[in-house]
């Protein structure tokens, strides 16, 4: 961790990994097997980073599993290069965002209604919120004094991914500056509202 507030998994590419203007959080039209998997581009469709859950389920585990668990996804770079790890721990509603090193960045609190979502630093103090419409489709991503940091859209994800598959298309535009690790737990939000809300469980 930076004396800024940002952190650094140990290279200039890494140190802001997802400072853009536009973020597009992508699930792949085949799914791997009880495997949840995230694809996060730029606005260019640059490939940034990939999220892959560690363990994989069978249908009868996730059916089995209605029971709170905990659900660990790696991020990696295009390059195969470890960037973050995610911790989502259900009983607690709290995913662990962890930098490369394994050193907590920060945390993502889930609201009973998974329409709020709290950002929070490694002391548990609060850096900023999601919160969504009542369609949880639009959410205004802002910090502790309601500056605006981001907008977060759910968005089409095309007829036949819509139809045929569970694979979810997500947004993020970011609106205000803030510090590259806030930024880095504001580009984990939609895959924690996606696992929260509509799977692959």
């Amino acid at each position: 961790m930076r004396s800024d507030g940002g952190w650094s998994s140990g290279t200039d590419d890494l140190r802001d990994p997802f400072g853009v203007k536009e973020l597009r959080i992508r699930q792949p039209a085949r799914l791997l097997p009880g495997r949840a998997r995230y694809d996060i581009f730029d606005s260019a469709k640059k490939l940034l980073a990939v999220a892959t859950e560690t363990e994989p389920r069978s249908t009868l585990q996730a059916v089995a599993a209605l029971v709170p668990r905990t659900r660990v996804l790696h991020v990696r770079s295009p390059a195969d290069e470890p960037m973050l790890t995610l911790v989502k721990r259900d009983a607690e509603w709290l995913t662990d965002v962890k930098d490369s090193g394994g050193q907590l960045i920060g945390r993502i609190q889930t609201g009973e209604t998974r329409r709020h979502y709290a950002l929070l630093d490694e002391a548990d103090q609060l850096l900023g919120q999601a919160v969504g419409d009542l369609a949880v489709k639009q959410f205004t991503i802002t910090g502790p004094e309601g500056e605006r940091f981001a907008r977060l859209r759910k968005t089409w994800a095309g007829l036949g991914k819509e139809l045929l598959t569970s694979s979810d298309h997500y947004t993020i535009t970011f609106t205000g500056p803030m510090p590259p690790r806030v930024r880095t737990l504001v580009a984990m939000v939609p895959i924690v509202l996606d696992m929260a809300r509509h799977g692959p469980y």
